[in-house]
């Protein structure tokens, strides 16, 4: 399959798109942080990357995207203010989407979420609560950037197809992805590309092995870093550190003020070492597909 990757570079591709910096958040303030956190892991999603076989409703009521794709973040629910009479229909009608793809569905509680208690509603449906995630933005102007850099490790933006699948092997493996999962990240972000997204993917090489990643987004005014992840035998030597500080140096580069992220709870005192801070939690719920009897 010819993904495009043979005409025009990644870089050369993105370029325009990392140039359009009149929308860059200024504003610190807690409130402006805590929706500009929000808005940017949304935006991460296919939900508004115009893919044409994309099924998207953007709603009052609520917001989804179903795939083809066989991974959680590519089939999402979020931004739920729903009466207490509309939760059933509404939950069992998104299910039907993504049963209808045979896809699996990912659904975020945010902090406008409505009701307060649409998780325990999302439970009874058959979804599992995969934890309450801090959200955390930092000042780019202001981070800890002090350390020694390590000698041995080498950092590389992704430009083309191997590299591309180099890195979603690399981040699989720090996720303990499955291959399936690996194969749809490969999908998802080789559409992506071919949509020219505001992406940027960063390896990082410890003698030469490929032993981390880290994406950076570039959407809603700041600079949102997703997939930071290390191998396990790389781990505990810093290399985190250096593939999370990399790409915020690189958006802050492009005029970027604002960086933000949904931490883990492995990699988060990495990211308050560094300077970020929680503005809020994001809960997500996760449902797999089961075909029906």
């Amino acid at each position: 399959m010819n993904y495009g990757y043979n005409t025009r570079s990644i870089k050369d591709r993105q370029k325009d798109e990392f140039r359009k910096v009149s929308q860059i958040l200024q504003d610190l303030s807690v409130l402006v942080l805590e929706e500009a956190v929000e808005a940017n892991i949304y935006a991460f999603t296919p939900f508004s990357h115009n893919w044409p076989e994309a099924e998207v409703h953007a709603g009052s009521e609520l917001s989804w995207c179903i795939t083809g794709i066989y991974f959680p973040w590519c089939n999402v629910a979020f931004r739920a203010r729903l009466a207490p009479s509309e939760i059933d229909t509404t939950v069992e009608g998104v299910i039907a989407k993504a049963r209808t793809k045979n896809v699996p569905l990912q659904w975020w509680i945010g902090r406008d979420t409505r009701p307060g208690n649409l998780g325990e509603h999302l439970k009874g449906h058959g979804f599992i609560h995969r934890g309450d995630a801090p959200g955390m933005a930092i000042d780019l102007y202001n981070m800890h950037e002090n350390r020694s850099k390590l000698s041995n490790l080498t950092i590389t933006e992704v430009n083309g197809v191997d590299d591309l699948k180099i890195w979603c092997h690399v981040t699989s493996v720090g996720y303990g992805i499955r291959e399936r999962g690996e194969q749809a990240l490969i999908d998802w972000f080789t559409k992506d590309i071919a949509l020219q997204q505001p992406l940027k993917f960063y390896l990082g090489w410890l003698k030469g092995k490929p032993v981390a990643t880290s994406l950076l987004f570039l959407a809603e005014g700041v600079a949102g870093l997703c997939f930071v992840a290390t191998i396990p035998e790389a781990r505990r030597q810093g290399i985190g550190y250096e593939i999370t500080l990399k790409p915020l140096q690189e958006a802050r580069k492009m005029g970027y003020r604002v960086g933000i992220m949904q931490a883990s709870e492995m990699g988060e005192p990495v990211y308050l070492k560094m300077g970020f801070k929680e503005y809020c939690k994001i809960g997500s719920y996760v449902w797999v597909n089961i075909p029906l009897k």
